[in-house]
C-alpha cells in the first residue's frame, strides 16, 4: 500500500516532466530559385536546420527552428549576431492548427489552419491507393479563384535501417495566379506544384521531402519562367544524412515524376526577379507548398516543421536578402540529393529535358492541360472519392 501510494503521488510529477520534455531533429535544406526572361536569376542555398520540439500540456508541441547559416526571421546573420534567431510556433496535435507564431508567421499560420480544416482524406487509410484532394483560399481570392486540385499516391516501401516507410506524392493540376506586369497590365501566371514526402509508418516522422513549383507567363510581352525546387532530408547533428538504403526503383519512379531539373540554369545576363515573381508568384508558391505538404501528410501532425523554414527561405532568396550559401552551388537539387543522401546514389530522380526547355510540367502547361483558375491554398475544399490502386506510379 505504501508503494502504491508513493506511485500515485509521484505520477502527476512524472506527467509534468514528460509534458516539458524536448527532442531535437536535424535536416539539411537544399533550396533553389531560378528565373528566366530577358535575363536570368539564380539563388541556391544549402543549410542545416535544427528543429527543437518542446512537448507542452494538452497535446500541444512548441517548435523552435533555426538555420546554421542565416536568420530565418530576417536574412543573413550579421556580424553582431553569434547565431540565428529561432522561428517559434505551437501545434495542437489534436487539430493540427498552428498558433502563437507571431507576426512573422501570421500569413503561413492562417494558410495552414485553412488547409487542416479542408482535409477530407486520411493518408494512413489510403496506403496503396491514389486519391484526390482539393483546396481553396477565400481570403486570397484577389489573387486566386477556384480550387487547387491535387492527385495523391501513397505507397509502402522498405528501408534497411528504418524498416517499412510510407512515401506520398502530390501532383497538382495546372492553376492560374492573377498578376500584373511592369505596365500594370493584368495577366495570368500558369503554375503547378508537385511534392514527395517520405514518412515513418505512423506518418509522424519525416525522413525526406522534395517539392517543385513552376510558373510561366508572357505578362510582360515575352516568355518568363519561375521555378522553385526544395529538398530536405533528415541528418545527424553534423549534417550527414540518415541511411535510406533499400528504397529501390518504386521510389525512383515516384520522385522522377515531380519534375526535378537534371541541369542547373546558366546565368548569361543576370537580373533580379520581376514584380510578379517577387510577389504574386512567391505567394502562390508558398501557399501551394503548404497545401501539398498538408495533403501528403493527411493528418494533424507537424509537416509545418519543414515547410515553414522552406517558404521563409524561398522568400528571402526571391527578394535578394539572402546570398547563395552552401556547396551545391551551380549544381542541382536532384544532384545534391543523389550525392548526399545515403541510399539515393545512382537513382534517376530528375526529369528528362532541362527546365528552360520543355519539362513534364511545362509541357502540360503549354498544351493547356485542362488548366483551371485556382486558389493555390486551403479552406473549404473537399476531397474527391477517387481511391484506387496506383498505376505506373
Amino acid at each position: 500500500m505504501v508503494v502504491a501510494l508513493s506511485v500515485m503521488l509521484l505520477l502527476p510529477f512524472c506527467k509534468a516532466g514528460l509534458a516539458e520534455s524536448e527532442s531535437i531533429q536535424h535536416y539539411k535544406l537544399l533550396s533553389s530559385v531560378e528565373y528566366s526572361g530577358e535575363g536570368q536569376f539564380k539563388n541556391q542555398v544549402e543549410t542545416l536546420l535544427n528543429v527543437r520540439k518542446q512537448f507542452l500540456s494538452d497535446n500541444r508541441v512548441q517548435y523552435f527552428i533555426s538555420s546554421e547559416d542565416f536568420d530565418l526571421l530576417g536574412g543573413a546573420i550579421s556580424e553582431q549576431q553569434s547565431s540565428s534567431r529561432e522561428l517559434s510556433f505551437i501545434v495542437d496535435e489534436k487539430t493540427g492548427r498552428i498558433s502563437e507564431g507571431g507576426k512573422d508567421l501570421g500569413f503561413l499560420e492562417k494558410v495552414n489552419n485553412y488547409c487542416i480544416s479542408s482535409l477530407k482524406k486520411v493518408t494512413r487509410d489510403n496506403i496503396g491507393k491514389t486519391w484526390k484532394q482539393s483546396f481553396s483560399v477565400p481570403f486570397l481570392e484577389h489573387l486566386f479563384s477556384g480550387d487547387l486540385n491535387l492527385t495523391l499516391t501513397a505507397l509502402k516501401m522498405n528501408t534497411e535501417v528504418f524498416g517499412e516507410v510510407i512515401a506520398v506524392r502530390a501532383l497538382s493540376e495546372p492553376f492560374v495566379i492573377k498578376s500584373s506586369g511592369t505596365k500594370k497590365k493584368a495577366g495570368n501566371v500558369q503554375s503547378k506544384i508537385s511534392a514527395v514526402y517520405l514518412f515513418d509508418t505512423e506518418i509522424e516522422e519525416i525522413y525526406l521531402s522534395i517539392s517543385v513549383f513552376e510558373a510561366t507567363t508572357d505578362i510582360n510581352g515575352s516568355k518568363e519562367k519561375l521555378r522553385y525546387e526544395v529538398g530536405t532530408y533528415m541528418t545527424d547533428s553534423t549534417g550527414s544524412s540518415v541511411n535510406l538504403s533499400g528504397l529501390g526503383k518504386d521510389f525512383e519512379k515516384l520522385v522522377s515524376k515531380i519534375g526535378l531539373n537534371n541541369k542547373s540554369l546558366k546565368v548569361e545576363k543576370e537580373t533580379s526577379l520581376p514584380q510578379w515573381a517577387q510577389y504574386e508568384g512567391l505567394t502562390g508558391a508558398q501557399v501551394a507548398h503548404i497545401c501539398a505538404a498538408t495533403a501528403c501528410e493527411g493528418a494533424p501532425n507537424p509537416v509545418a516543421s519543414l515547410y515553414v523554414p522552406t517558404v521563409r527561405t524561398l522568400a528571402m532568396q526571391s527578394r535578394g536578402t539572402l546570398p547563395p550559401i552552401g556547396m551545391f552551388g551551380t549544381g542541382t537539387v536532384s544532384g545534391a540529393l543523389a550525392s548526399n543522401v545515403v541510399g539515393m546514389g545512382g537513382m534517376k530522380i530528375a526529369a528528362g529535358p532541362l527546365f528552360m526547355g520543355v519539362s513534364p510540367m511545362t509541357a502540360g502547361l503549354a498544351a493547356g492541360g485542362g488548366a483551371t483558375a485556382i486558389a493555390a491554398g486551403a479552406g473549404g475544399g473537399g476531397g474527391g472519392d477517387d481511391s484506387r490502386s496506383p498505376s505506373g506510379l
